[in-house]
């Protein structure tokens, strides 16, 4: 809710496709893809009703009404360019304020269809204004709706402005939505909200209103060519920015789009549905494309969403009102042609969309010289382990701008991951003089510091991000394992007390403080805290994992298995649930299963020296001194120096009277400090 605090039923939704899917995607491009596909169903629904409106139903296009309306949605269903509205997910915000956009105004002509019955005429008003007042709290730009319905009042139900009346229902269903959304929003939303765009956020210098504004006379005149022919897509556009209105590029746009408007005025009467549409597309997109900068982007493909239904009402339109007879099916093959076409072209866009490289990949070779598509490129490069190759796409970022702090950030993360820290270091302070209250830059560059070993410095440093964020919860925690890495548990602990008391319901603060429990030996108190983690988070395999570990420390075995057994359910892979499990088998003599915990513990972590040692223990319970000999060899080939395995794998040899092999492991053990399974063999006279 903090990221978007005007858009909170669409964060909602969020929600809820986390608490179901978690952090899987395919639950949130499900959802997506129905809403798109609802979307698709109200275009046809929404142009069924207007050829069924007075203006409409007389006319010859109304006898084709179930053709036109399916020709409306399936063009915008299939269409390349709602690519980004659908598959990038965030970006439901678009594709749901548009489905109350049209389930609102869908209702309000039902309603107005339906005024024979006042009753359900009233209800469908009701539920117009309900899904507008959704929409509007999903997306700023359904706050063109009330005008929209006015527009559609007069197109299809009005001859004349004049004939409205105060208490027409056209005007008191607009003007319900506005005052409600006004006072709904009051203190939230003012013209604070809108500021030239910063550097390094799309442009490498600030934007002003007034050129967000020009530039749009050209941006949209791009929206309708990708609609007519959506060939060159781009996350990332590269697009120039208009100084001045008497540039020539501006003012033939500026003049192209008057022409435009004004067919839609002389259309008006005689080909109303292509006029509509025409009005429709200017209305919708005026709020993300006008005077006033909205974001740092001049334009976005998912900005069409919503005007996008107007073009394919004007085209359906079109078709009807100028093909007659046979000339009509001609034309509705080709809508069809056309329609398989844009399935085709939408295949291809989505799998542009299939991982973060092949996005900004995409991004890169459509706007090379764009310091935004350089970095996110050199960002999916780093995600990939490509760290040198990534820090070549930073610095192309660098120089195209030059005050780009994310860009030196970034780079600095690159060289950290080759292990290069003081380069690092300077990259973080050059991203820290261009932007000095970002606290990320100084946590990061306090994370270089540790792995430097440095850790004083590391630890002053994130005092500095815990100043700029005091609610830094990141920085608090790697100060509190700074400390508990340093075996200064106590001073870990009390950092850890503030974690959780700046956020009692996150986990991680709990987490951490059992972690420092455990290393004071205050086994009970860490219990506490890892129960607490697990009624903050009842899937944290980790923490049943250390649950366990500690159990078993205590003694309490059964307990222990008990944890680790759900550890193994939520993680299976995760070798420390099997580990710790087989460890209170073998504390309760149930050897068998203990051998299978241990076996699958060395399955996943074949570099487990103590796994092998434990099964070879629980071999030697069952009286396998063969296969216990080879766990505790295969242990001391990992780990050549373990003590335990010398003196079990010896006290094995005396066992099977093989006292020559136990000698010696014997002596190599007492040469490493300890020589307890040595002076039991010299007690008895099996070694000198």
């Amino acid at each position: 809710m903090r990221l978007f605090p005007n858009r909170p039923v669409g964060v909602v939704t969020f929600y809820l496709n986390y608490y179901f899917h978690g952090l899987d995607v395919w639950g949130y491009h499900l959802v997506n893809l129905v809403i798109h596909l609802i979307n698709a169903f109200l275009v046809w629904w929404l142009v069924w009703l207007t050829l069924s409106t007075p203006a409409m139903r007389e006319t010859e296009i109304s006898r084709h009404k179930t053709v036109a309306a399916f020709l409306a949605g399936l063009l915008f269903v299939t269409h390349p360019l709602a690519t980004q509205s659908v598959t990038y997910i965030i970006q439901r915000f678009a594709s749901l304020a548009t489905l109350f956009y049209l389930l609102s105004l869908a209702l309000f002509v039902l309603g107005k269809l339906r005024q024979g019955n006042r009753k359900v005429s009233w209800l469908l008003f009701g539920g117009a204004v309900l899904s507008a007042l959704l929409g509007m709290r999903t997306k700023e730009m359904v706050f063109t709706l009330p005008f929209t319905i006015i527009l559609y009042d007069f197109c299809f139900f009005k001859t004349s402005p004049w004939r409205w009346k105060w208490r027409d229902e056209s005007l008191l269903v607009a003007f319900a939505i506005l005052i409600v959304f006004l006072f709904w929003s009051l203190g939230i939303v003012s013209l604070k909200s809108f500021h030239p765009v910063e550097p390094g956020q799309g442009y490498a210098y600030p934007i002003s209103m007034k050129e967000y504004f020009f530039t749009q006379f050209s941006v949209i005149l791009t929206y309708i060519r990708l609609l007519i022919f959506p060939v060159g897509q781009n996350l990332d556009y590269d697009y120039p920015i208009a100084a001045a209105f008497f540039q020539m590029k501006t003012l033939l746009s500026f003049s192209a789009l008057l022409l435009l408007f004004a067919a839609g005025v002389l259309l008006f009467k005689k080909y109303r549905l292509i006029a509509f549409g025409i009005f429709w597309f200017f209305l919708t997109l005026s709020v993300e494309s006008s005077i006033l900068p909205i974001s740092q982007n001049v334009i976005f493909e998912h900005r069409t969403y919503l005007p996008s239904v107007g073009f394919f009402i004007a085209l359906t339109g079109a078709v009807f009102y100028f093909f007659k007879d046979r000339y009509l099916k001609a034309a509705i093959v080709v809508l069809l042609i056309v329609a398989s076409i844009n399935v085709a072209l939408t295949y291809e866009r989505n799998k542009v969309w299939k991982s973060e490289y092949t996005l900004w990949a995409d991004c890169l070779q459509k706007s090379p010289n764009k310091e935004r598509s350089n970095e996110n490129f050199g960002f999916a490069l780093y995600n990939l382990g490509k760290f040198q190759e990534a820090i070549y796409y930073y610095n192309r970022a660098i120089r195209i701008s030059p005050n780009y702090a994310g860009a030196y950030n970034n780079r600095g993360t690159a060289y950290a991951g080759l292990g290069k820290y003081e380069a690092a270091i300077e990259s973080y302070d050059l991203a820290i003089r261009l932007k000095p209250d970002d606290p990320i830059y100084y946590f990061n560059k306090a994370m270089a510091y540790r792995d430097l070993g440095r850790h004083e410095t590391a630890v002053e440093i994130l005092d500095q991000a815990i100043q700029k964020k005091p609610d830094y919860i990141e920085a608090y925690n790697n100060k509190g394992a700074i400390y508990a890495a340093g075996g200064q548990y106590e001073t870990a602990i009390a950092v850890y007390n503030e974690v959780v008391r700046l956020s009692p319901n996150n986990d991680t603060g709990y987490y951490n403080r059992a972690i420092a429990y455990a290393g004071l030996g205050e086994y009970q108190k860490a219990i506490a805290d890892y129960a607490q983690v697990l009624r903050l988070r009842p899937d944290s395999a980790d923490a049943y994992v250390n649950l366990g570990h500690l159990q078993v420390k205590l003694g309490r075995f059964q307990e222990a298995i008990e944890s680790c057994s759900q550890a193994v359910r939520l993680k299976p892979r995760d070798p420390n649930g099997y580990y710790n499990r087989g460890e209170a088998y073998l504390k309760l003599g149930r050897y068998s299963q203990a051998i299978e915990d241990f076996t699958a513990a060395v399955r996943l972590q074949p570099g487990d020296y103590e796994a092998y040692y434990h099964r070879g223990a629980a071999y030697g319970k069952e009286n396998r001194t063969q296969l216990e000999i080879a766990d505790y060899s295969q242990a001391l080939r990992l780990k050549p120096d373990y003590a335990p395995a010398l003196n079990s794998r010896a006290a094995a040899h005396f066992r099977q009277d093989e006292m020559l092999s136990g000698c010696r492991d014997a002596r190599a053990a007492c040469k490493l400090g300890a020589c307890q399974t040595l002076e039991w063999a010299k007690a008895r006279g099996f070694c000198r």
